[in-house]
């Protein structure tokens, strides 16, 4: 496995405060009240809000609330949520012994690909990172993990196939994506996701930490 595509939510960033800020912004805006606590708010992470919609407030995306609370929702995280995150511990470490073993580094995120891009340059990653691929910005045509996945592997000119590939992620949506597009998966435990979670998606493999992810490869 020569190429690598990474979750950028919960993976690389803690993105957390900016998002949780957001969806409290979204809710209070559209409904005059914040319907979810901080557990259930914190699922959020990592799938599109269309997904978390569905499953969270039984709405459809198309739903005119559902498009209020994205609008809302957006409002407040271009203007001040997308620059509200941490980089992980041991994330650069991880970048460079990656590229120390020659591996190429992509990001596969259900971010809109322009505000992912943004968080890549203003980390000063594109030494590392190849090419960042994400969601549309009216989450519609490309939003799912799987979707970004296969829209990645189009995209490039590097060949990319499930002999050379894997996906890493903290989420059950990162395993599954991968594994609708024929790839293996590395679930992290060190983001919005837990062991168990990713366990039931079937991630055939689970690390902790960052730095866990170069020693997969040296195997």
């Amino acid at each position: 496995m020569n190429n690598i595509f990474f979750d950028l939510d919960g993976t690389i960033i803690n993105s957390e405060k900016g998002i949780m800020g957001a969806l409290k912004y979204m809710y209070t805006k559209t409904d005059g009240f914040v319907p979810h606590d901080d557990d259930t708010l914190r699922a959020f992470i990592g799938p599109t809000l269309s997904e978390s919609f569905k499953k969270y407030d039984n709405l459809d995306f198309d739903n005119p609330l559902s498009q209020e609370r994205f609008k809302a929702f957006k409002e407040y995280y271009q203007e001040k949520g997308v620059f509200d995150y941490s980089v992980y511990d041991g994330v650069y470490e991880m970048m460079e012994n990656l590229k120390s073993q020659d591996k190429e580094i992509f990001i596969a995120t259900s971010k809109p690909e322009v505000e992912a891009k943004k968080i890549i340059d203003q980390l000063d990653m594109k030494k590392y990172i190849r090419h960042v691929f994400g969601a549309t910005d009216d989450e519609k045509t490309r939003s799912l993990k799987a979707d970004v996945i296969s829209y990645g592997m189009r995209k490039t000119s590097v060949d990319l196939n499930s002999d050379n590939l894997v996906m890493v992620g903290d989420r059950s949506s990162d395993i599954i994506g991968a594994h609708q597009n024929d790839l293996k998966a590395i679930g992290v435990t060190y983001g919005f996701g837990n062991a168990e979670e990713l366990s039931e998606a079937h991630s055939e493999w689970i690390v902790n930490s960052p730095l866990e992810v170069p020693e997969i490869f040296k195997k």
